[in-house]
């Protein structure tokens, strides 16, 4: 662990940088009490590094924490210039990836950490929702929070940047059919909005590469399908440019610098 901090440290890693999309209801319409707990609902999870951000109490260099903007956030000291930052309320009561990879990557680690292993579903996102419209319980109740990394093949400058249009289906296997349909890799997130309408959270988070944005019109589509969910629908606040770590007073999160004044 100690030369891979040091490899880390002396590494240029060249990533695209992330579009982070989130979205409030238009109208507060509960009155409940504070909960100890915020229940969260993650969708296309992996092996669970957004999970992971939102719930808190792991390790990270100290440096990499911007304790201007996170001041509190640090439990405590570690060796090696590490710290441990704090457990946050949010917890993953429902995961999901197609990936049996992912899935016993994340529940190795977050056995660890309290959860189960049936709160990770291998079943496709589409596969989920038709199981919900026939009548079975898919999805948990109560969810404060959807969080979603949908897809990014399809939109990412690293890759043939199709689109809507994508090679693949909602399973990842070649797409054999002439036409688009709403169950390609490039649309799925019209079935995270789907989930999103079933689950009624008070916020969630849609979150892709910055490709996305000089795609044709995309994230004008995008943004329009997820703001048109539900009787009031949701407003969204979306975040491009340079990616920088910021939080709220609940969560530590992933941002973009530009257009944060408009995050207010």
């Amino acid at each position: 662990m100690r030369t891979l901090t040091k490899d880390i440290e002396n590494t240029n890693v060249i990533e695209e940088p992330q579009l982070a999309v989130k979205f409030y209801p238009k109208k507060k319409e509960s009155t409940e009490k504070d909960k100890s707990t915020l229940n969260m609902l993650s969708l296309f999870s992996g092996c669970g590094g957004m999970d992971l951000g939102f719930e808190g109490q792991f390790s990270v260099l100290k440096s990499s924490v911007n304790e201007i903007l996170s001041p509190n956030f640090i439990e405590k000291e570690l060796e090696n210039n590490f710290v441990e930052l704090k457990k946050t309320r949010f917890k993953t009561v429902f995961a999901n990836d197609i990936l049996k990879d992912a899935r016993n990557a994340w529940v190795h680690y977050f056995a660890k950490r309290g959860h189960n292993a049936e709160d990770f579903q291998t079943d496709s996102i589409v596969d989920l929702v038709k199981l919900h419209q026939s009548g079975t319980n898919v999805f948990p109740k109560d969810i404060d929070i959807v969080t979603g990394g949908f897809p990014c093949q399809d939109f990412s400058v690293a890759g043939k940047r199709k689109g809507f249009n994508s090679h693949k289906n909602h399973k990842g296997e070649l797409n054999t059919k002439t036409c688009a349909t709403e169950e390609t890799r490039g649309k799925l997130y019209m079935w995270m909005k789907q989930v999103i309408e079933i689950t009624q959270p008070k916020i969630f988070v849609a979150e892709n590469v910055k490709g996305l944005v000089n795609l044709s019109n995309v994230k004008d589509i995008i943004q329009s399908d997820f703001s048109s969910i539900g009787d009031n629908g949701y407003l969204g606040v979306t975040l491009s440019g340079r990616a920088i770590c910021y939080k709220s007073s609940l969560v530590p999160r992933c941002g973009l610098s530009t257009s944060i004044p408009n995050a207010a």
